[in-house]
């Protein structure tokens, strides 16, 4: 049986939900005994962030008996270690419908799964607290669900390659796949999950309805030969007995070649679209029936006649079919052809893999952000109002991640100028009439142009030199239909606060608009604010900025032709995101990333993945690797982290400090140093911000290694620092 914790993403979600049930509904002084410890375990290991197994921890019996498993994996017998077992869950999970309990453990930030939980199975979990001071427990827990998925789909892949495919068609742009399949009633349905890997982009509808609606630009942005990842989701109560219809839209996303408006590397060499999905369902007599991605699905290029992340969308509502992904669907009007198998975008012979999404999506609107509430507090208290904290430019992060237009104009005949109010990322969602065969464009930017001199009037017009390349516009053509239409694009991001609308047929008012803000999913942790109204705009600004560069990887913009993962970037704000938000599994992933393209000699590039930039990374942007594992040790206090990383981060350091053997820390190599400071002039010399870095990655890594006891290592740094 493989290791349980390579199904960490439902579990990590559902030990998250023990732990927040655990204390919504006991931390309360009427509890004696426990309150002390329940205050010691929020204010120190309020996270549980990852799953582990691999190192020791406190079992707690149904009996009270302490054992705690030593370096040579022998159980001591030591009830005298109150200074352990007052920190413990004792959890016990069971499978659904059935009575039999099984002990589970957690310590501290650790989650131990037992050898034995079967895969692609619906458990409930409850747990409770003690003290070894105390006589008596804390009362149970309600049930809480959780399942687990499918523990090596990679390998699952392998042994069916004959009949999962990698469909699409490299003769027109297939973006849209159907499939119909029947279920017999032979037995009922007891699980059933879907495993889904769309790239670029894909969304998904099973019998007409969009699985996960607020779920967009999935999956995350991966080095796809190395890495690319799949979503599973659990459609047990969706499918039913007979005819069901499953239809996938598909985006280019980053896998197209086109996304690449800089200079990229030659290696990149992404092709069309492709899909790979199996249907996995389990019926109460155990018998199995699979669904695959094959060709006997049905492709077609749909309404979106083109998708880019930075130039947006073309999309002819003319070729939309409403009843496409439903049952019993016959379109005469267009041409359903049969898929290609495609080669699978992970190169298997250069050890990639197909994994699973371990981190929340990138989500649209009111699920994108959640706000932590302290408890025993009302949620619309526990944030400081306009009137605490002065008067704040810009739309609350409490709006629901919907925001409505402060302002609709019409600077010139057929033109609507609208204005959000907060510079945000996201797109917008607009209702338009018309005659059919119309087309509107939409543009989007950050500020207007500047006004005209002699009047001093700004004429409406969007300044947008600053975005160079990209040009961030939607084209929407209609299909006439007389209620007027919804356009909402799909597969394209825009950074904006202003958005101008070309040709559309009638006048467009406020309620006609509204723009979702699309980001990360992650909760709001942070609460800060001061008597100076200018510092809480700053802090406003930068809780915007976070959210609008946190696309399933930290980004260095949202609106130009950049749009990467500078690694610069991402080590200068780690700190502040992870004060502000809940991102552990946002960057792990993206430490994961970057050591997947780490080579063997230790270099990491300057973008991850690498579309830009060179091996080996200029020193302050090749921190991020060892900043960002620290910071989140500092933040979670998951020495896991630390271990899982230390390799990757020694052969970092070892070689920046090969150059520095040659150069010494007066010369050490750069390309970027101290990039674009402000005026005035000159820069600071390049090669001494560069030995800072490298300096301050050598003081990371003697701390790490302290940590981890690696005693040789600390010795040999602390002497070359000092």
């Amino acid at each position: 049986m493989s290791s349980p914790c390579t199904v960490s993403t439902e579990q990590v979600k559902a030990t998250r939900a023990w732990v927040e049930a655990f204390f919504k509904e006991y931390d309360s002084p009427d509890i004696q005994g426990h309150k002390e410890i329940c205050d010691y375990v929020k204010e120190e290991h309020a996270q549980i962030p990852i799953i582990r197994h691999d190192i020791n921890y406190v079992h707690v019996l149904p009996d009270r008996i302490y054992v705690q498993k030593d370096s040579t994996g022998i159980a001591t017998n030591d009830p005298e270690r109150k200074e352990i077992t007052a920190k413990l869950f004792c959890v016990f999970w069971k499978k659904i419908n059935e009575d039999k309990l099984t002990s589970l453990d957690i310590y501290f930030d650790a989650i131990h799964l037992p050898e034995n939980l079967e895969e692609l199975t619906h458990y409930q979990v409850r747990l409770r607290l003690w003290t070894s001071a105390s006589e008596t427990a804390t009362p149970w827990t309600s049930w809480i669900p959780f399942r687990t998925s499918m523990y090596n789909f990679h390998q699952y892949l392998m042994d069916h390659n004959d009949e999962v495919n990698w469909i699409g068609s490299t003769q027109i742009y297939m973006n849209e796949l159907r499939k119909e399949f029947n279920v017999p009633n032979t037995s009922p349905i007891r699980s059933a999950t879907i495993f889904i890997s769309g790239i670029g982009y894909y969304e998904m509808y099973l019998n007409g309805d969009n699985i996960d609606p607020s779920r967009k630009l999935d999956p995350g942005w991966t080095t796809y030969q190395k890495r690319t990842l799949f979503a599973s989701y659990d459609v047990t109560f969706k499918i039913k007995v007979g005819m069901n219809a499953v239809g996938v839209k598909l985006g280019n996303g980053w896998y197209s070649q086109e996304q690449y408006l800089l200079p990229s590397i030659p290696e990149l060499n992404y092709g069309p679209p492709r899909l790979m999905f199996v249907l996995h369902i389990i019926f109460e007599n155990s018998d199995q029936m699979n669904v695959y991605s094959d060709q006997t699905w049905k492709g077609r290029q749909g309404s979106i006649i083109h998708d880019s992340v930075y130039n947006g969308e073309t999309v002819d509502a003319r070729y939309d079919r409403s009843n496409w992904a439903q049952v019993g669907f016959n379109d005469s009007l267009s041409l359903w052809i049969t898929p290609e198998i495609l080669p699978s975008p992970v190169n298997i012979t250069a050890n990639g893999q197909l994994t699973l999404q371990d981190m929340p999506p990138i989500r649209a609107g009111l699920d994108a952000l959640h706000f932590e509430v302290e408890h025993g507090v009302d949620e619309k208290k526990s944030y400081l109002s306009k009137e605490e904290i002065g008067n704040i430019f810009g739309a609350s992060l409490k709006d629901g991640g919907i925001l409505k237009p402060i302002s609709v104009s019409t600077p010139f005949f057929n033109v609507h100028t609208i204005d959000m109010g907060q510079n945000m990322v996201g797109w917008c969602r607009f209702k338009f009439r018309g005659p059919r065969g119309v087309g509107i464009h939409i543009r989007h930017a950050e500020v207007l142009s500047q006004p005209i001199v002699s009047t001093g009037q700004s004429d409406g017009g969007l300044y947008t030199d600053n975005l160079r390349g990209a040009t961030q516009s939607d084209t929407y053509i209609l299909s006439g239909d007389p209620n007027g239409e919804i356009y909402e694009p799909r597969f394209t991001v825009h950074g904006f606060r202003y958005i101008t609308v070309f040709g559309s047929p009638t006048p467009l008012l406020i309620n006609d608009v509204e723009c979702l803000v699309v980001h990360s999913e992650t909760t709001v942790k942070g609460h800060f604010s001061s008597s100076n109204p200018v510092i809480n705009q700053i802090q406003h600004n930068i809780l915007w900025g976070q959210l609008g560069n946190s696309m399933s990887l930290p980004t260095d913009c949202p609106q130009r032709d950049e749009r990467k993962g500078w690694m610069g970037d991402a080590a200068l704000s780690v700190n502040e995101a992870l004060y502000n938000f809940d991102l552990i599994e946002f960057y792990l992933n993206f430490l994961t990333l970057i050591m997947d393209i780490q080579l063997k000699a230790g270099f990491v590039p300057d973008t991850v993945p690498l579309t830009f930039g060179i091996y080996p990374a200029d020193p302050n942007w090749g921190t991020a690797l060892p900043t960002i594992t620290w910071q989140l040790y500092r933040h979670y206090n998951d020495i896991q982290i630390l271990r899982d990383r230390y390799a990757s981060i020694r052969a970092y350091v070892e070689s920046v400090r090969d150059g520095y053997r040659i150069t010494g820390l007066a010369e050490l190599i750069y390309h970027y140093g101290d990039w674009v400071p402000p005026p005035p002039q000159p820069k600071t010399n390049g090669h001494l911000v560069a030995s800072f870095a490298f300096l301050h990655d050598v003081s990371l890594l003697i701390n790490i290694s302290q940590i981890l006891g690696y005693s040789n290592d600390t010795q040999a740094y602390t002497a070359f620092y000092q």
